[in-house]
């Protein structure tokens, strides 16, 4: 009876039909851009696909401490005065976060460009700070969904930004555009579906008044732990997700980062969405399961439903990756086939741990998060360069699986182990409180 119970008590008031409906949504969205994906593979090169693969990295590590992380802030607070304060600084301090890329841009964009190896940089490097300030705008007002648990309006957006990026894609690549047209759709798919979420922020609360910039600073203060630990955590991952993208580059060739893109955003990318729906809900749900000590039972069981539902799938691409690649987006992108085949194993693990991460957050476990991040970027970055050292492009992207598969499984072990070792802390404190 007991069991009956926590099994109702972690699975239960809605958790997986919120998951449900992210999830049907990220994979629709997902399932466009791959739809498009045979015509987009022939409209660009892999070249293309490379410059693509470079300022979406360059893009995404600024776009990580853009709000300086209060944005994960907003659904913490009971009052939604404090929560919409929250909301407000995060905006402000992501606009002042595009106008200072837009200076770099205007003034360090060639010298950038030089770093990364591809002199191109500098003709696309002015959608830098469109970006940012599209992009974080609707990060802020996602999470303003979550914290209101409006999945089903996410699950809109969801869909609606990847309309926009395959259209905008595919009408840019049919003019001959080159790669300004992945990454216009990329910006615009970003930004879409920002206003809809932020149609239930009440607006009087959003008005500035001194002491709404008080509320501000005071609450800067209170949630300081979001820039003091989480940035540098979630400037380590995403440098380790986006390093291959910056790298492969600098290292090899334009071409080889275009082969690693194509095989990312047909694998990488749909996991990557399914496992933020699911982070999304485990984070809203958190809160509740830290304070009835269940935190450690809802990481478990979310992990492995995940493991069992991936299985299968990095199964059948890890043996059929270049024949599918070859079928569906042509010859010339065989080698991308080779290079899913062997991610796919990677990702699958990644896909895992990331889904349940935000139970470090919850547990204001921020400093061992940014420790889990560092020594994977570490490892990554050790995996390309030994494929560097040895001439082979294959052989870094089969170290960087394997660096991925034992990493991300050994991370998902400590995030349950913390949690575990979190919830007796706290059940005996309490003891001894009473």
């Amino acid at each position: 009876m007991p069991q009956t119970r926590l099994k109702i008590s972690v699975l239960g008031n809605g958790f997986f039909r919120s998951v449900g409906t992210l999830v049907s949504a990220s994979v629709l969205g997902q399932a466009i851009l791959v739809a498009v994906a045979p015509i987009t593979t022939r409209l660009y090169g892999p070249a293309d696909f490379g410059l693509f693969a470079v300022f979406t990295g360059v893009f995404s590590v600024l776009l990580v401490g853009s709000s300086l992380r209060y944005e994960l802030a907003i659904p913490q607070p009971r009052g939604e005065g404090n929560a919409v304060s929250l909301l407000r600084l995060s905006l402000s301090l992501n606009a002042i976060a595009a106008t200072l890329v837009g200076m770099m841009v205007i003034f360090a964009g060639g010298t950038l460009s030089r770093l990364l190896n591809i002199p191109e940089m500098t003709s696309v490097l002015w959608l830098l700070p469109l970006a940012i300030l599209g992009a974080g705008t609707y990060r802020a007002f996602n999470f303003w969904a979550i914290r209101q648990h409006n999945f089903g309006t996410m699950a809109h957006t969801k869909v609606v930004q990847s309309v926009v990026n395959a259209t905008f894609q595919i009408g840019c690549g049919l003019i001959g555009s080159g790669a300004v047209g992945l990454i216009l759709g990329q910006v615009l798919g970003l930004t879409a579906g920002a206003h809809r979420l932020s149609r239930n922020v009440n607006l009087d609360l959003m008005r500035w008044s001194r002491l709404g910039f008080l509320r501000m600073q005071h609450l800067a203060v209170r949630y300081s732990r979001f820039p003091k630990f989480d940035v540098a955590a979630a400037l380590t991952d995403t440098l380790s997700v986006q390093l291959p993208n910056l790298l492969l580059t600098a290292l090899f060739t334009a071409e080889i980062t275009g082969y690693y893109l194509l095989a990312e955003r047909v694998l990488g990318v749909p996991l990557s969405l399914l496992s933020q729906s699911v982070g999304q809900v485990f984070y809203a749900r958190s809160r509740k399961a830290v304070e009835d000590g269940r935190i450690t039972s809802l990481t478990m069981k979310v992990s492995a439903t995940l493991a069992i539902i991936v299985i299968a799938p990095a199964m059948a691409v890890f043996f059929a990756g270049e024949p599918l690649f070859v079928l569906i987006f042509g010859d010339a992108w065989r080698e991308a086939g080779i290079f899913a085949g062997w991610l796919i194993i990677g990702f699958a693990a990644q896909f895992i741990f990331s889904s349940i991460s935000l139970a470090l957050m919850a547990t204001d476990a921020q400093k061992l998060n940014f420790f889990v991040h560092l020594c994977m970027l570490a490892a990554k970055a050790g995996a390309l360069l030994y494929g560097y050292a040895v001439g082979s492009p294959l052989v870094g992207i089969i170290a960087f699986t394997l660096v991925n598969l034992v990493g991300y499984l050994g991370a998902t072990a400590v995030v349950v182990r913390h949690t575990r070792r979190y919830v007796l802390a706290n059940t005996k404190s309490q003891s001894i409180g009473n």
